[in-house]
Formats: structure tokens, C-alpha cells, sequence
């Protein structure tokens, strides 16, 4: 019997002897031998209860190394996952730990480093996929350093970590993951951060997918937080524009030109589509009845006309817009002439006056109306159905113009061409 238990003693000597330690895991580490001290860590971590936070340190640390070892990055590819993890327990066991103290926080910035570069990697190979996953993880692991205050060589990580923040809702972004794309672009917008070129992206998604789901409030809250950050962007204008067109909200729609125009003066682009706007609003949307604001945008329309004329931009449009303002006008005098019946003298004198009225705008028309006119006829054969429908219209116009003039020769002349057309 005293053998037996001489024997077993000598036997639970050697297993105390051959216990291994995080020291020991860190000297393997030293020596290169990764092998070896991922053995060491691996069995010291076993049971996730283990409550030495030199083990889990030990852990965090080796597994740093293993996540750059061409051998091990492969054979471990959440090398800085599992470091990472491993050095939270560390310090949610004991952030005194002689051994943390001594580690200086840095193996959780060599993750949290490690991570971020895994992301770019993926992003440049167009894994777009596997860069969101990574710069997720970035930004996980940046939060709780931040949260944690900690730092290493001078460096923290601010409460919004900005470029991985940006780069996890652009990737989202590319993948169509509206709503990833959402939670972190809003991150960037909410806090105003931007004057960078690429930053404006999170701002014009917000505002693009809010208009998408029809949610004013928070179309308008990031429209003006765009607005604020890139002042000079037309993008916040031109939403605008289209969403007050979508919503028939002419006064909104006006209102979004005059800023447009305001902040680019020199745009005829502007200028001749707010005139086609203001058009359309008077003569489509109010096709049945003149609005109450109808002369103020009359005259708007002249005048951005006029501009656009002045410097002969796109001529078939320019001039097709105020050919086609001044000829309804004289057409609405002409048919409230023709509304007169009576044959009082203040009847016919208000007769008359309408008549006159009415040749004084065709008088206005008729130059810009042969212009469009000749423009189109240039064009021959190479007109397209839309410009064939317009040309048609001008002869109408013409003959109606010419006729109204008495000029029958020249009225003739247009209600032939009109009727070689058909």
C-alpha cells in the first residue's frame, strides 16, 4: 500500500510540474513557436469560466499573432475575433491585473487595428460583403474602447468612429441593405459630420430613402442637416424639386427653384426648366381654370425666359415656352371676345378691347412661334414623333394667329402644312 500511494504522489508531482501557465504562452509566444502557445491558451481558456485575466490576456495575445502568421490566418480567420473577445474578459475580470497594466491596452488596439485592415482588404478585393461584416466588427470593437476609455500610444477611439462608421453604411450601401445602410449613414448625419466630398453620400441616401417611404419628417430633418453641412450641394434643392413635383405642391416646388437658381445664378438649365415648371402649372395642372397667382407667374416665366433666350440656350425650348405663354394668353382674350353676344355699344367696345388684346399677345407670340417652327422644319425627315406633334401644333397656332390678324394668305399658308402632315 505505501508504494501505491508513493507512486501516485510522484505521479500528481509531475502533473504539477507539467501545468502550463500564461507565462509559459507568452514565451512560446516570444520564440515564435505559435503552435505551442495557442495549445498553451487553448487548454488555459477551455472553460469559459476561467477567472485568471492573465489567461485570457495571454489569449488575446496570442491570437494577435496567429491573425498576421501566414500559416494561422487561414486556419483561424476570426484570429482577431477570438483575440479580441479574449481580452474583454480579460478586463471585465480584473482591469487591475498586473498583467493588463503591463500589456499597456495595446492588444485590443491590435485587433481593433487588425479588423479595420481585414475590412479594407475585403473592400479592395470588391468582397463587399465580407468588408461590411469586417467594418461592423471595427466599429463594435471601437465602441467599447471608447466606452471603456481606453487608449494606447496616444491614440483612442472617438465616440464616432467616422471612417468605419462611413464605410459600413457605404458597403451596405452596395449590397442594397437599405436598412444597415440607414443605421450607420444616420450615425454620421445626426452628428454633422462631413465637408469632405465623400461624406455627403450618407446625407443624399438619407434624404433619397426617406422621400422613398414617403416620410416627411425625416425627409425634411436630413434634407436641412444636408443643407447645413454641404450648403453648396444643389442635391438637398433638386430632392426637393422632385419631391414637390411628385406631391403636386407647386408652392413648394416654386419655392425649391428660387433657392436652386439662388445658389446657382448662372445655371439656364435652372432657369428654363422653372419656366417649363411654371408653364406646366398654368396650362396642365390648371388646365380647367386660371389660378389666382396666375400673372405673378406669368411674368416669372418671361422673365426666365428671357434669360435663356438672351443667351440662346436650347432655342427650340426657350422658344417654344414663351411662343406658347403668349399665344393662351391672346387665345384666352380671343375666346372671352367671342363669349360677347350683345350688340350694346359698351358691349362691343369691351368686344373689341378683347380683340385687341388678344392680336397685341399673338403679335407677341408669332416671332417666337416661327422660330420654333424653323427650327423644326431644318430638322426634315430627322424630326421625331415628339417634334413631329409640336410641329403640328405651331401651324395650328399660326393659322389660328394669322387668321385672327386677317392675313388669310399667311393663314392658308400654315393650314396646308398642317394638312400635308397628316
Amino acid at each position: 500500500m505505501q508504494k501505491l500511494f508513493l507512486t501516485i504522489a510522484v505521479l500528481f508531482a509531475v502533473a504539477i510540474l507539467k501545468a502550463q501557465t500564461p507565462q509559459d504562452a507568452q514565451k512560446a509566444l516570444e520564440g515564435k513557436k505559435l503552435d505551442k502557445a495557442k495549445e498553451i491558451v487553448d487548454k488555459l481558456t477551455a472553460d469559459p469560466n476561467q477567472k485568471s485575466a492573465y489567461a485570457w490576456l495571454a489569449k488575446a495575445q496570442v491570437y494577435n499573432a496567429l491573425a498576421i502568421d501566414d500559416k494561422f490566418k487561414t486556419a483561424v480567420p476570426d484570429a482577431y475575433e477570438q483575440a479580441f473577445e479574449a481580452y474583454k474578459k480579460a478586463y471585465e475580470i480584473d482591469p487591475n491585473d498586473n498583467s493588463i497594466k503591463l500589456d499597456f491596452f495595446k492588444s485590443p488596439f491590435v485587433s481593433y487595428e487588425g479588423e479595420a485592415n481585414k475590412a479594407a482588404q475585403a473592400y479592395q478585393a470588391n468582397n463587399m460583403a465580407g468588408a461590411f461584416e469586417a467594418y461592423k466588427k471595427t466599429i463594435e470593437y471601437g465602441t467599447w474602447l471608447n466606452e471603456k476609455h481606453l487608449s494606447f500610444n496616444n491614440f483612442s477611439v472617438p465616440k464616432v468612429d467616422t471612417s468605419m462608421v462611413f464605410m459600413a453604411g457605404f458597403t451596405a450601401m452596395k449590397q442594397d441593405k437599405k436598412e444597415d445602410a440607414v443605421t450607420y449613414f444616420s450615425r454620421l448625419a445626426d452628428a454633422k459630420i462631413g465637408k469632405e466630398a465623400d461624406y455627403v453620400i450618407p446625407y443624399q441616401y438619407l434624404a433619397s430613402y426617406y422621400k422613398t417611404k414617403k416620410d416627411e419628417a425625416n425627409f425634411n430633418k436630413y434634407v436641412e442637416l444636408g443643407r447645413q453641412t454641404y450648403p453648396n450641394d444643389p442635391y438637398f434643392i433638386t430632392i426637393k424639386i422632385d419631391k414637390a413635383r411628385e406631391d403636386n405642391n407647386y408652392p413648394e416646388l416654386f419655392s425649391a427653384y428660387e433657392q436652386l437658381i439662388a445658389l446657382q445664378p448662372d445655371s439656364l438649365s435652372n432657369q428654363l426648366s422653372y419656366a417649363s415648371e411654371m408653364f406646366d402649372y398654368l396650362y396642365i395642372k390648371n388646365a380647367d381654370k386660371k389660378p389666382t397667382d396666375y400673372d405673378a407667374i406669368a411674368s416669372k416665366i418671361e422673365a426666365n425666359v428671357q434669360k435663356t433666350l438672351a443667351k440662346d440656350y436650347e432655342p427650340l425650348s426657350s422658344n417654344l415656352i414663351i411662343a406658347q405663354l403668349y399665344y393662351n394668353q391672346g387665345l384666352d382674350q380671343a375666346t372671352e371676345a367671342e363669349k360677347i353676344k350683345s350688340t350694346k355699344p359698351e358691349d362691343v367696345k369691351k368686344k373689341n378691347d378683347l380683340k385687341a388684346k388678344a392680336i397685341a399677345k399673338y403679335d407677341r407670340a408669332l416671332p417666337y412661334t416661327e422660330k420654333v417652327t424653323a427650327l423644326l422644319e431644318e430638322k426634315g425627315t430627322a424630326v421625331n414623333g415628339r417634334e413631329k406633334h409640336t410641329l403640328k401644333n405651331m401651324y395650328i397656332m399660326l393659322g389660328d394667329m394669322y387668321s385672327a390678324k386677317g392675313n388669310k394668305a399667311k393663314a392658308d399658308e400654315y393650314d396646308k402644312k398642317y394638312s400635308a402632315m397628316k
